[in-house]
């Protein structure tokens, strides 16, 4: 009994599959005739016509973008994106049996129709897109949804929250290369939270450097160019505070208060004093004869500059103080005669004196006195000014 109830479970399965293939593949055939019939008088390279009781003669690009991945590099981002686009095409509506439940049809790969001729207006477009990364679908309606990869090159510069926000900023401006604002008008999607004009990937909202928001409008100005419909988007991303600390300002304040460290020590102890005041200076100055300029922000080049200056006036303050620095005199008394002692007479300490020179205040350093104070002081002044009128 379980063995005949066991074969005629298998016999239905094997039904359910085949009218399953028997209806897909009669699916495959009422799309393919569906596109031979609508494109068998189509010509891709004319315009699709005005549509009816329509108040202008443009055709309606509705947009939006999808950021799937990006590369930052010193100056630019290399953005790989999927380009989305809706309009109306009259030409390729088409009547289909509700019984087929077909709700749309996609296109060869072999197939051509009209498409907006975009092109990206603030960066490179680079060659190197996968084969097969266009679709388009087209409904019964005649309204078409095109969605494309695209690799692009975009410049981005930095917010000006910056050290303490560590953002970046790159703009996506498009727009049409041959027809005019009377021809074709570019509008982003914007139906949240289903339709933003820019979506990203759940890559792009964690890591170190994530998606905060977009901004997208029209072209600054105008709503054209010239004559042609233009529209662009502002994308931000951002870091973590402690990130953008962590990552080169507190090293570098930790390095320039380093180099302050030998001015609490004694003149005469060298090797502890050329250890402070050297090898802070020999970072920076390595960081930036090796890092490219582009590496870092205006703020940030101020700051590391101002930085690389003071430890070189501290490692100047250290060699002030070995010229003026103190001086020891010894003064010597021989304790017996020679033939007692065939190595040379043995002499006693009588007196030991520091001639302080230039740099005597008190019995103390007096360049390194003076630096203690001074170099706190200059650097809370330009934190200062640094915070409130160069970030």
């Amino acid at each position: 009994m379980r063995s005949l109830l066991l074969l005629l479970a298998l016999i239905a399965l094997f039904g359910l599959v085949s009218s399953q293939k028997a209806f897909h593949s009669r699916r495959l055939g009422t799309e393919g005739q569906i596109v031979g019939r609508i494109l068998s008088e189509y010509d891709p390279s004319s315009r699709p016509p005005v549509r009816d009781h329509a108040d202008n003669s443009a055709i309606l690009v509705i947009t939006n973008i999808f950021i799937n991945r990006l590369i930052w590099q010193n100056n630019y981002a290399e953005v790989d994106l999927y380009l989305r686009q809706q309009w109306q095409d009259s030409r390729l509506k088409y009547d289909v049996d509700t019984r087929e439940g077909i709700d749309e049809i996609r296109l060869p790969q072999n197939r051509k129709i009209w498409e907006p001729d975009t092109y990206f207006t603030s960066g490179k477009e680079l060659a190197g897109n996968d084969k097969g990364s266009k679709h388009i679908v087209v409904e019964p309606s005649g309204y078409v949804r095109s969605s494309e990869r695209k690799l692009l090159e975009l410049p981005y510069t930095y917010g000006t929250m910056f050290p303490f926000t560590n953002s970046r900023q790159f703009t996506i401006k498009l727009g049409s290369y041959q027809y005019d604002i009377d021809d074709i008008v570019y509008l982003w999607a914007n139906s949240p939270p289903l339709v933003n004009p820019i979506e990203v990937s759940q890559d792009l909202l964690r890591g170190d450097l994530t998606f905060e928001e977009a901004s997208a409008g029209d072209c600054v100005g105008n709503y054209t160019v010239g004559v042609y419909s233009c529209i662009d988007a502002h994308v931000y991303f951002s870091a973590s505070t402690l990130s953008g600390l962590m990552s080169w300002f507190l090293p570098s304040l930790f390095l320039l208060i380093g180099s302050w460290l030998h001015f609490w020590i004694h003149g005469s102890w060298s090797v502890p004093r050329t250890i402070s005041s050297a090898v802070p200076f020999f970072i920076l100055a390595a960081y930036y004869i090796f890092m490219h300029e582009d590496s870092y922000t205006q703020a940030q080049g101020a700051w590391l500059g101002f930085c690389l200056v003071l430890t070189f006036f501290s490692f100047v303050e250290y060699f002030l103080v070995i010229c003026c620095g103190g001086r020891r005199s010894i003064r010597y008394k021989t304790l017996s005669g020679q033939e007692e002692h065939p190595m040379g007479a043995a002499k006693e300490t009588v007196e030991v004196a520091y001639d302080q020179g230039c740099s005597s205040f008190r019995n103390n350093n007096g360049i390194d006195v003076i630096s203690r104070v001074a170099f706190p002081i200059v650097t809370v002044i330009f934190l200062v000014i640094y915070f409130i009128f160069i970030v």
